[in-house]
This record gives C-alpha cells, structure tokens and sequence, in this order.
C-alpha cells in the first residue's frame, strides 16, 4: 500500500488547521501545505463530505477542523480520503481468492495479509494530528508511539 499524494495533502491540511486558531480559507491552507487552491479546494470537499472539516462562507469563512486533533488519527484522515487502508486487494470482499474462490481464510497468503494489513491499521490509528502538530511531541516521540 502507498499513501497517494492526496492522502498525504489531506493529513497536512488537518495539521494546518489544528495549528490555526480560528478558520482558515483555501488559498491560506494552500500556501501553508504548499499546493495549488484547486487541489486544496479538492482536498477539503472530501474532508468535509467525511465529516472531518467544515467550511463557512463569507468574509470572515474558511475551513475548520471538526475532529478532535487528539483524537483524529492518521488512518482516518487516509480512510476519509482513500477509502479503506488494503494493502492488497485480495483483502477486498468484492475480490475472490484465486486460489480458493471464496474461501479466503484457507489461503496463507490470505491470512498473512491480514495480519499485516491490521498490524498497519493499529500504527496508522496510533498517531493523531495533534501528535504531529504538538510542539512537545519529538520525532522520537512518535518512533516510540509506533513501536
């Protein structure tokens, strides 16, 4: 599984918006992100259909973050973007397994895939955008937060 650069801008913007006190418009949260206001503008449409940001028009509008930055994790922010994290598609309901047609849990390959796909999951649940934005959260603060 690759994160996509839209995922990427997605956990940016967030952190961006918990950095900000008050509303942020598109053109302000491209250039903190460093990206073009269409991608940001596409971006944040996705953000807000899954309920992550909201947006206010008007003079005084932007975008603010719903979620609760300690609580607002990394995995959600890619899920909202994304859809759900699979490193490989076998893992897919709508995907039958071609060695074993349906029975997907009889495949070793099956099931060691989902053992690392849940192991990621729980790693990309571990870190909230607060921890990324925190001034007292370090670099190795995080390393030991995925250990």
């Amino acid at each position: 599984m690759r994160v996509t650069q839209e995922a990427d801008y997605a956990i940016r913007i967030c952190c961006a918006l918990d950095e900000t006190d008050g509303m942020l418009d598109a053109e302000s949260i491209a250039d903190k992100v460093g990206i073009t206001k269409s991608v940001a503008l596409k971006v944040l449409r996705k953000l807000k259909v899954n309920g992550i940001v909201d947006s206010q028009q008007g003079a005084v509008g932007g975008y603010v973050l719903l979620s609760d930055p300690k609580q607002l994790t990394v995995c959600s922010i890619i899920e909202a973007i994304e859809g759900c994290v699979c490193i490989s598609k076998c893992l897919s309901d709508d995907h039958p397994c071609s060695k074993n047609g349906t029975n997907k849990m009889g495949c070793k390959m099956h099931i060691a895939f989902t053992a690392i796909n849940q192991a990621l999951i729980e790693k990309l649940n571990s870190v909230t955008v607060r921890s990324i934005t925190d001034p007292e959260v370090s670099s190795l603060d995080i390393i030991e937060i995925l250990k």
